[in-house]
Order: structure tokens, then C-alpha cells, then sequence
């Protein structure tokens, strides 16, 4: 498990919300800031960043560097656990 808690994948998620916003890499924007920041703690609020981080892994791929696609796809899979409860 990459992330030891959730501060930590936070941290991360506002890492690659920078990074975008410095190359200006507006479809993966348009897509995280449905869910990002948390809306709400409860399972809603993490099912709803979970389907922000799905829509930039489908959307976005190509605005996103091999580094960021390898940490999204990391961050995909602990929401996922978190809404799934695995």
C-alpha cells in the first residue's frame, strides 16, 4: 500500500492538482475538480473523487506524464479501497 494515511494521499492529489495547473493541462483539471477537493468525509464525497480520478485516467492520459499516470493509478486504487472498504 503506497499512501500510510490519507494525509498522505492528499498531499499527493494536491501534488499532481499542481503540477497541472502549472502546465495548464485543462481536461485533467476539468476532470479532478469534480471530486477534489473532498466534498464530504463520508463514503458520497470519497465515491465522488474516485470517479474524478477515473475520469482523468480516461480523459486525460495524454496531458499526463508517465510519473503522474503511475500516481494516479496508485491514488485510484486507495479510494477505491476506501469506498469499497478493502
Amino acid at each position: 500500500m503506497p499512501f500510510v494515511d490519507n494525509a498522505q494521499l492528499f498531499d499527493t492529489l494536491h501534488t499532481l492538482v499542481d503540477g497541472w495547473c502549472d502546465r495548464r493541462c485543462l481536461t485533467a483539471l476539468r476532470a479532478i475538480l469534480r471530486g477534489y477537493p473532498l466534498s464530504s468525509p463520508f463514503t458520497d464525497g470519497w465515491g465522488d473523487l474516485l470517479t474524478a480520478l477515473q475520469d482523468v485516467r480516461a480523459v486525460a492520459r495524454g496531458e499526463l506524464t508517465d510519473a503522474e499516470r503511475s500516481t494516479l493509478e496508485e491514488c485510484i486504487e486507495a479510494v477505491d479501497r476506501v469506498v469499497h472498504r478493502r
